[in-house]
């Protein structure tokens, strides 16, 4: 640790020499200045190192500078396994609730689990068994009562309206509204069929009874007169 630490400072007192070099003004003397590209660019190849990554790292623990980013792969699986520690801890449930409470956290929290919310959801409506749970969640009474009283809700029947009259305004919806008048109409105007069927039916039977009244009629007369001749 002694070792990375002096290292650390090593670097940037070279990194503040060259940069305090960069800014001078050059001498008379003849003696050739450094280009600034050249010196960012060398600058840019020295933090690259693995050195230099690990003494800024160590630096910055030391100091409580820099962020997440900066610890080392180790250091952040231990952070993630103290956080889930402390998330599932009975003393937490408590703590988030109390978050929860507080209407910025909340929203920014909805919105950061936002997208994992819907894959879940998603997920869970393949489900038979959490189908059969949701049905009879809304078979219930109280979920009756509240869908009930939406629907009689002012603001509810007003989005029905504005629905409605929106709907109204397709063409397709004019046409098929058209087509019903049509037919209603021609329905008034004309015989029903069913009022016809049986008027037809009655005429076709009374003249079926009047053929057999006039046969057994002619076949009496011809019978009297068979006998008149004998």
């Amino acid at each position: 640790m002694v070792k990375r630490l002096l290292m650390s400072a090593l670097m940037i007192s070279c990194l503040v020499a060259i940069l305090a070099g960069c800014g001078a003004e050059p001498s008379g003397g003849g003696g050739q200045s450094i280009e600034y590209r050249d010196m960012k660019q060398m600058v840019i190849d020295i933090l690259k190192t693995e050195d230099a990554q690990k003494a800024l790292q160590e630096q910055s623990r030391i100091t409580g500078t820099g962020g997440f980013q900066m610890l080392s792969a180790t250091d952040q699986e231990n952070i993630k396994l103290a956080i889930k520690e402390v998330l599932l801890s009975p003393d937490a449930r408590t703590v988030l609730e109390e978050l929860m409470t507080d209407t910025r956290f909340a929203g920014e929290f909805a919105k950061a689990v936002n997208k994992e919310n819907k894959q879940i959801h998603k997920e869970l409506l393949k489900d038979p068994s959490y189908q059969q749970d949701l049905v009879s969640v809304f078979k219930g009474p109280e979920m009756e009562k509240v869908i009930l009283d939406a629907l009689s809700s002012t603001n509810y029947r007003k989005r029905i309206v504005t629905i409605m009259q929106e709907s109204l305004q397709s063409p397709m919806i004019k046409l098929q509204m058209y087509e019903l008048l049509r037919q209603a109409v021609r329905e008034e105007l004309n015989p029903k069929n069913v009022s016809g069927a049986k008027k037809q039916e009655g005429q076709e039977g009374g003249g079926e009874s009047g053929e057999s009244e006039g046969e057994d009629s002619g076949e009496a007369e011809a019978g009297e007169g068979d006998a008149e001749g004998s």
